[in-house]
Order: C-alpha cells, then sequence, then structure tokens
C-alpha cells in the first residue's frame, strides 16, 4: 500500500517538475516577429475598382500582422496548469518523528518533501534526526513540488542552514501568506512560489544569487519586491502577472532583466534601476506594466524587442545614452506622449512607436541613419516631424496613419520615400519633395485627403502604383521630366484634380491613372506618349475632349468615355477624341463610338468659282456658288496669294467660319454646331445651309465634306 501512492507522488513530482521548462520557455517567450521581413502596406492590383475603405482594411490587416512580438496581439500568458482539488497527497519521503514533515537524505542531508495534512503554519528545523541512520541530518534544501498544490498551508518558516528551494516547491500554495528565509538561500529554482495568490510580502536574502523563471508569476497579492545584488540576471517570467506588484527595487549588481520579467504587472508605477550594473532589458520585460515614467540609466545598453509595448499609461521615457538603436516593437501600443532620441542611436528598428495614439513630439537625432518600416504606424496624435539630414531613406509605412500630422521636413539627403509611408496623413495640406528624392514608393502619399498641391521634381524617376489614390482635394499637380510612366492607379478617385502638367517625357499612362478624376475637364498629354492602358480615365466625367498624340500605339479597352455604375463599367458622357488619321486614337473613337476630329490636313485643289456679279472666290470646287447681293466683300483666295472681290452680304454656302474660304475646318466647326458644342451667328448659320433646306444638320456637314473632296459640283446640293 505504501510502495502504490509512493508511486503515485513520484509521478506527480515528475510532471511537476516539467511546469517550470513549459512557462519558462515556451508559454511565456515572445512570439516570433512577422516583421523580420519587411513588410509594406500596398495596394492590390485590381481588374476592378475597390472601395476605399476595404483597400485600407487589407493594408491595415498586413501590417498589423508585421509588428511583432506581444506588440502583435498577444493577450495574456497562460495560467500554470496545478491541481485544483483540495486534497492533500501525502507526499513522498519519510515522516519526521513528530510526523509533521517528510523528508529524504540527499548527499548526508536532509531535503524536505511535505508536510503532513492539516499543517497551516510551517515551520521547518535546522536539522532533523534519522531513526534509521540514527544520525543528525542538516535541513539543506526544499525538494521540487514539496508543497505543490496545498491549499491549507499559510505560513512558512525556513531555518538558517536552509540554501536552495526546488522547482515548483510551493506552486498553487494559493492560501499562503508569508515566507520567512534566511540569508543562507543561494538558489530559488522555477515556478517555486508560483500562483501563491494571497502571498503579500516576501523578502529575497542578500545571498541569493539564482531565481529561476517564473519564480513568483501570479503572486497576485506581491505588492513590493527588492532584488539584491548578488542576483545579477532576474529570470524569465519571474513576476510576470502580479497584478498588484508596484515597486520594484533593483540593487547595484543586477545586470539583466529577463524577458517577461514583469508582463502584466499592471499596478507597477516604480522601477528603481541600479546606478551602473543593468546593460540589458530583455523582450517584453515590461509588457502590459502599469509603468508612467522611465528612467533607464546610462549603464544600459541593449534593451530588447517590446521590451515596454503595451504600457498603456507610459508618458515620458528618458533613454539610456550608452544605448545605439531601439530595437523592434519597444514601445508599441504604449501611452507616450513625447520623446527624446539621444544622439547615441543611430537605428530605429520596426514598429518602435507603432499605434502610440497619445504620442505628439519626436526629436531625432542628427546621427540617425536607419529608420525602419512602421516605426510611427497609426500615431494619431503626432503632429510634426523633423527628419534628420543624416536620414537617406523613408521606409515604408513610416507614419503610416498619422492622421495629425501637418508639417514634414525632409532631410537633405533623403533619396527614396516607401511604399505607404505617409498612407492617410490626413492633416497635411501640402507636400514638398525635394529634388534629392528619386523614388516614390506605391502609396506613399494614397488618402492624403487634405493636400491641395503636389510638385513632383525632376530627380523623381520612380513614381509607384497608388502614390497619390483618393486625396481627394488635391487640384493641382506638376510632375517633372524624370517620370516616363504614370502608373496603375496614381491618381485614382482625386476628385477634385483639374490642373495637371505632364511631361514630354512620360511614355505610359497606367491603369486606372486618373480613373475617378470627375473634376478633370482637360489635360494635356505630351508627345512622347506611347500607351494608354486601359480605363486610364474611366469615371472623369468632365472630360469631354482630349487629343491623343500620334505617337501613342496602343489605347487600352475603356480608357475613355466610360464610368463604374453599380461596380460595371458603362458608356459615359458624350466626349470627343482628337487626333490623326490612322492611328489608335481613330480605332479607339471608331471601336467604342467616340466622335473624332482629326488633325490631318485634307489636300484640296483650289480653283476660280464664278459668282453672281461676275467675281470670283477660289473655293475647292470648280462649280458655281450663288450669292445674294450685287455689293461686295473683300476676301483673300485660298493659297492663291490673290484678293479678290466678292459682295457684301453674299451667301458663301460652305464658309461656316466666315473667312472667305471653303475647306476642311469649315466642316470641323460644321461639326461641332450640329453637335450642340458651339453656336453659329446668323451669316455663319446661312452659310452652314449646305442642302439649302433652312435647317442646320448633320446632312448639311455631309454635303459640305462631299463638296470639298469634290463628289458634289454645287452647293446648296439636295440630291
Amino acid at each position: 500500500m505504501r510502495s502504490n501512492w509512493r508511486k503515485t507522488i513520484a509521478g506527480i513530482v515528475a510532471i511537476a517538475a516539467l511546469i517550470p521548462c513549459c512557462l519558462g520557455t515556451t508559454a511565456y517567450a515572445a512570439p516570433q516577429s512577422a516583421a523580420d521581413t519587411v513588410i509594406s502596406a500596398v495596394m492590390p492590383e485590381l481588374e476592378e475598382p475597390m472601395p476605399s475603405s476595404q483597400v485600407d482594411a487589407q493594408i491595415a490587416a498586413d501590417v498589423k500582422a508585421a509588428i511583432s512580438g506581444t506588440a502583435g496581439g498577444l493577450e495574456t500568458i497562460p495560467t500554470p496548469n496545478y491541481a485544483e482539488d483540495s486534497d492533500v497527497v501525502i507526499p513522498d519521503g519519510k515522516p519526521t518523528q513528530d510526523g509533521k514533515l517528510y523528508y529524504k537524505i540527499v548527499s548526508k542531508k536532509a531535503q524536505i518533501t511535505g508536510c503532513a495534512p492539516g499543517t497551516t503554519d510551517l515551520v521547518i528545523p535546522d536539522t532533523i534526526y534519522d531513526e534509521e541512520d540514527e544520525e543528525e541530518y542538516p535541513v539543506t534544501f526544499i525538494a521540487a513540488a514539496a508543497f505543490y498544490g496545498n491549499k491549507e498551508l499559510q505560513t512558512v518558516t525556513m531555518p538558517d542552514g536552509m540554501v536552495g528551494i526546488g522547482a515548483n516547491a510551493f506552486l498553487g500554495c494559493t492560501n499562503l501568506t508569508s515566507v520567512s528565509m534566511p540569508d543562507s538561500v543561494a538558489s530559488i529554482n522555477g515556478g517555486a512560489f508560483c500562483s501563491c495568490s494571497n502571498l503579500t510580502d516576501i523578502k529575497l536574502p542578500a545571498s541569493l544569487y539564482f531565481v529561476g523563471n517564473d519564480a513568483f508569476s501570479y503572486c497576485a497579492s506581491l505588492e513590493s519586491i527588492t532584488i539584491p545584488g548578488n542576483l545579477t540576471s532576474i529570470g524569465s517570467t519571474m513576476f510576470a502577472n502580479c497584478a498588484k506588484l508596484k515597486t520594484v527595487v533593483l540593487e547595484e549588481g543586477v545586470q539583466s532583466i529577463g524577458s517577461n520579467a514583469f508582463y502584466g504587472c499592471s499596478s507597477l508605477d516604480t522601477v528603481q534601476f541600479p546606478e551602473s550594473s543593468c546593460t540589458r532589458i530583455n523582450a517584453n520585460a515590461f509588457t502590459y506594466s502599469g509603468l508612467s515614467s522611465i528612467e533607464l540609466p546610462d549603464s544600459v545598453t541593449n534593451v530588447a524587442t517590446a521590451a515596454f509595448s503595451h504600457c498603456q499609461n507610459l508618458k515620458t521615457v528618458k533613454l539610456s545614452s550608452g544605448m545605439t538603436s531601439l530595437r523592434k516593437d519597444t514601445f508599441a501600443y504604449s501611452g507616450l506622449e513625447s520623446i527624446e532620441i539621444p544622439d547615441s542611436i543611430t537605428t530605429i528598428k520596426s514598429g518602435v512607436f507603432a499605434y502610440c495614439s497619445n504620442l505628439k513630439s519626436v526629436t531625432l537625432p542628427q546621427t540617425l541613419k536607419q529608420v525602419d518600416e512602421i516605426v510611427f504606424y497609426s500615431c494619431g496624435s503626432l503632429e510634426s516631424i523633423v527628419l534628420p539630414d543624416s536620414l537617406t531613406k523613408i521606409s515604408d509605412n513610416l507614419f503610416y496613419r498619422c492622421t495629425s500630422l501637418n508639417d514634414v521636413k525632409f532631410g537633405a539627403n533623403v533619396d527614396s520615400i516607401g511604399a505607404s509611408a505617409f498612407y492617410g496623413c490626413t492633416s497635411l495640406t501640402e507636400v514638398n519633395i525635394p529634388d534629392t528624392v528619386t523614388k516614390l514608393g506605391q502609396s506613399a502619399f494614397a488618402e492624403c485627403t487634405n493636400v491641395t498641391k503636389i510638385t513632383v521634381p525632376d530627380s523623381v524617376t520612380d513614381l509607384g502604383k497608388w502614390t497619390f489614390y483618393n486625396n481627394a482635394n488635391l487640384t493641382d499637380v506638376t510632375i517633372g521630366n524624370g517620370v516616363t510612366n504614370l502608373d496603375n492607379y496614381l491618381f485614382y478617385r482625386c476628385n477634385k484634380l483639374d490642373n495637371v502638367t505632364v511631361p514630354e517625357s512620360v511614355k505610359k499612362v497606367g491603369q486606372y491613372a486618373f480613373g475617378g478624376c470627375t473634376s478633370m475637364s482637360s489635360i494635356q498629354l505630351p508627345d512622347s506618349l506611347e500607351s494608354i492602358d486601359k480605363c486610364a480615365f474611366v469615371d472623369c466625367d468632365s472630360l469631354t475632349n482630349v487629343t491623343i498624340p500620334k505617337n501613342v500605339s496602343s489605347i487600352g479597352s475603356n480608357a475613355f468615355g466610360y464610368k463604374v455604375e453599380k461596380d460595371t463599367l458603362v458608356k459615359g458622357n458624350d466626349m470627343t477624341i482628337t487626333g490623326n488619321e490612322s492611328t489608335a486614337a481613330k480605332d479607339y473613337a471608331n471601336a467604342n463610338d467616340i466622335t473624332f476630329d482629326s488633325l490631318d490636313p485634307i489636300t484640296t485643289t483650289n480653283t476660280e468659282v464664278p459668282v453672281a456679279t461676275d467675281t470670283t472666290v477660289p473655293v475647292a470646287t470648280d462649280t458655281t456658288v450663288p450669292v445674294a447681293t450685287d455689293t461686295t466683300q473683300t476676301t483673300e483666295g485660298s493659297n492663291s496669294g490673290t484678293t479678290e472681290t466678292v459682295p457684301v452680304g453674299v451667301v458663301l454656302y460652305g464658309d461656316v467660319n466666315l473667312d472667305g474660304r471653303v475647306d476642311v475646318t469649315d466642316c470641323v466647326l460644321l461639326n461641332k454646331a450640329v453637335a450642340g458644342s458651339v453656336q453659329l451667328d446668323t451669316a455663319a448659320n446661312k452659310n452652314a445651309d449646305c442642302n439649302g433646306n433652312g435647317e442646320i444638320s448633320s446632312d448639311d456637314a455631309t454635303v459640305l465634306m462631299q463638296f470639298i473632296v469634290n463628289l458634289v459640283k454645287t452647293l446648296p446640293y439636295n440630291g
């Protein structure tokens, strides 16, 4: 019978011994960073337009996934799984003479393995007499899991000479309120006092040089702790989730703070660092703690990933002058309001201030050489930033959704602005891109809804997709001569954009590049242009006439004259395309039933035409044109270099522009009059009635063209 319960207890102890290992290295470890790979929040390629809210949601999800460690969303550390029943299992080992304790002898020393049921106040003697050996042994150690899950134990007093406490020795002793340890104790193993939820006070002896992971985690009533100087390293999750812990004093000699050491200490207000010994603070060390301010001594050289993330009460921080870099997500999701980066810092890794929604002011040093992506992601209160001359690259998503940012001063040497760098900076009204910049990444200034004017300098050779997407108040854009490609969705949904200067360097207009620019009434396309992609000018309601250069050899489907209704492309307002014969412009106009005005001259033979007063006027045929009176007007003969006299007030059929000549320009004007885009005066209206029926219609335009090319001999003609 005795051997059976001994085996049972041995099994429990063996399992319990594994708990600190699990808690310390797996459950509490900060997740691997998804931001180790550079993540850019850029717009997806679209076949058809996507609502901006849907695009923005996708970007936000992508970027949030890039924020590493606890900043990425680790909310809690799992609670240790210890025995929940109130029954105390009889421990392994021999009972003492009085039956109150159980022990075992190891290397001529006694180790306490448990106590008798019903024990509330435990006083451990300094020696134990073993009846079998007939020898007195010093008590030096409390065995692993000795009092594991004991809910009766309330106080423990350890004797002088006690040197160590085993793993999980008091784990889950939820009614334990007080522990007295002598100065002889040198080590406390992992999980030793984990989840002693009523333990209010414990003094760590000066002799202590080792404390394992999770040793005091989940001690929910512990209010203060002093770490002695002999303990050079604070173990991982040592005080994690000690919800009432307010004050921590680190004595001189403490060198490092382990990962998650004070994770979830929501009441923690004060941490007193040693003046010179502490050099390292590991990952997530103070994540979710209640710290309101922190001053790091200059001895600190390394603050690891997300060390102060999710500290929502943290308002001010003084960084160490010994630090050369800020690691990933250091202050992500914290309550920081302002910070000054010391001159010693040369690198700021990704996500350091991501989601610091109260951060208003940041001072960057002139020594700064590298600022990685998403550093100021969604810092909604940040109002201005001065970028140092030492910084050459503005990384992807650097100021994404900094909605209060209204003033940006670029450094003198910046050469590239990354993807979504200023996406959603809705308070920006003006963007002055330095002439040192050669590249603007995808969606770099997208959703900057209050920017009204942008000038892209000649130095820029690469304009990414979506760069100025949905800039709702943008009216005026000048693009420098270095740009050859107006990429996809470049000005998509810039619905107030009216004035665009496109340089002669541009060879291509990408799909939806000007889609949704509903106020754009005209655009001057350069002679250098070679191709226009599909839907390039879709939903440009005010664009009724466009001249397409003759070098354009390719025009994509629905590039002009279409709009989007209920996610479907349909024909838009009537428009006219002006261009050359036998070009892509005319082919597109014909294929899409769009009016085409030819820029090509029509060559005709000018001959003398007799009129009613025996004078002549040069026209495009050799037939007669009747006139109305015998008074005269003077007109210059077409290509003749002579001046002819014609009766004043005559009806010179076909001379719609009243220049005394009948040629293709009259035909163009007549077509516009028929379309209703121009209105003719009385004289021009009479001359335009080429079929003599008293009305102006497309029939008159047809007759006039036939007359010009010599298919009709006399005007008016009504055959």
